[in-house]
């Protein structure tokens, strides 16, 4: 559970080639989430979750790096300062449903958290 503000919750994951084209699958996995694309440039795929009974909704983003991808999912309203593990666990299952999508993926046992 974090607490900031807004609240947020981010990891990185390597790939095993920095030529790797992961953008299709990895705007695969949002949809597959349920989760709503709103912004795509070279380096960044951005959406939004649900509101639900829980949450007021969260902005997921993935950054492509060189190497690597970072998955960072904040909640949307900035003066929510805790999460209640809601973005951990957004960032957790895109990372599960990219893993079987991506074919050149390598799922990172020790994950960056930021």
């Amino acid at each position: 559970m974090a607490f900031a503000f807004p609240a947020f919750h981010s990891e990185r994951g390597a790939t095993y080639s920095p030529e790797a084209d992961l953008r299709q699958a990895a705007r695969e996995t949002m949809i597959a989430l349920g989760w709503s694309v709103k912004q795509e440039t070279e380096s960044q795929l951005i959406a939004t979750t649900p509101v639900n009974m829980l949450s007021w909704g969260e902005t997921v983003t993935l950054s492509f790096l060189p190497t690597t991808i970072e998955v960072t999912s904040k909640c949307s309203i900035p003066t929510q300062c805790v999460d209640w593990g809601k973005n951990k666990k957004n960032v957790t299952r895109f990372f599960e449903d990219f893993s079987g999508r991506a074919s050149r993926w390598k799922v990172n046992g020790e994950r960056i958290q930021s």
